[in-house]
Parts: structure tokens; sequence; C-alpha cells
């Protein structure tokens, strides 16, 4: 299993859209300053807001890929804020990409 995840900081309202098996560790990374040059490595507030589970990494790059290319932080705060906006999400990664979201 692999995860496709959103982070939010609250302190310089961001998201981040990332992917990972182990989303603990991941959090933890992102917030300890593992990623120091990246998007997340500026602040240590980072805070879990959505995951979604796939079968394999592959998925998860194809549904993280597609997240970001949105470019909106509206289309992210509908997938975290909104359970048919989700859902809907959800069909549409199965109808254009054929992938399930667990």
């Amino acid at each position: 299993m692999h995860k496709v995840y959103i982070l939010y900081s609250n302190t310089f309202d961001k998201f981040y859209v990332g992917e990972t098996q182990n989303i603990a560790v991941r959090l933890e990374q992102h917030n300890q300053g593992f990623y120091q040059n990246s998007f997340t490595g500026f602040t240590n507030d980072w805070i879990l807001q959505l995951e979604l589970t796939v079968s394999n990494r592959v998925e998860a790059r194809t549904i993280e890929r597609y997240i970001k290319s949105m470019k909106s932080k509206k289309f992210i705060k509908s997938l975290v804020n909104d359970e048919q906006f989700l859902s809907n999400f959800k069909k549409l990664v199965f109808d254009k990409f054929q992938i399930s979201i667990l």
C-alpha cells in the first residue's frame, strides 16, 4: 500500500501534497527539517489534512501529480473539507487513470 497525503501549515497558510508508504515517519521528517531545501523546510507546523491509500507508488505518484497539476488551493481545500467533492474526485481518478483509491 502507498499513500498520497496533504499537509497544511497554519503559520504560512500553505498546503503540501506528497506520497509515501509511512505517513507518520514522513510527517515527522517534514516537521523536523529533514527536507531542509524543500518546500516544507521553511516551517515545522505541518499537520496531516488528508490521506488517500492506493495499491502502489506508481498510482500514488499519478494522483500526486494530478492534484499538483490543478495548481489550486481551492481544489485542495475542497478535497480536504468536502466529502462529496472527495467522492467525485475518487470517481474521476478511477475513470481517468483506472486507479482505485481505497
